[in-house]
């Protein structure tokens, strides 16, 4: 089972920087990084089913709109 990961940032480059680095651990199945760009958009995605498996949060702070911290 993958380690499900959801990072929130709302710098869309963020996403490319996460899949290349951990790139091999995704391709093995070892972790599943889902990406959120709000706090708001993060908020609809753990209402979601089945996003209760998520292990880890990464959000970034400073976000227009619903801080990091307000998320």
């Amino acid at each position: 089972m993958a380690f499900k990961i959801l990072v929130v940032d709302d710098e869309q480059d963020v996403e490319l920087l996460f899949k290349q680095r951990f790139r091999k651990s995704i391709r093995e199945g070892d972790i599943n990084i889902d990406f959120a760009f709000s706090g708001e958009e993060a908020l609809a995605f753990l209402h979601e089913p089945g996003s209760t498996d998520i292990a880890l949060i990464l959000s970034d702070i400073n976000m227009p709109g619903m801080t990091g911290f307000e998320l």
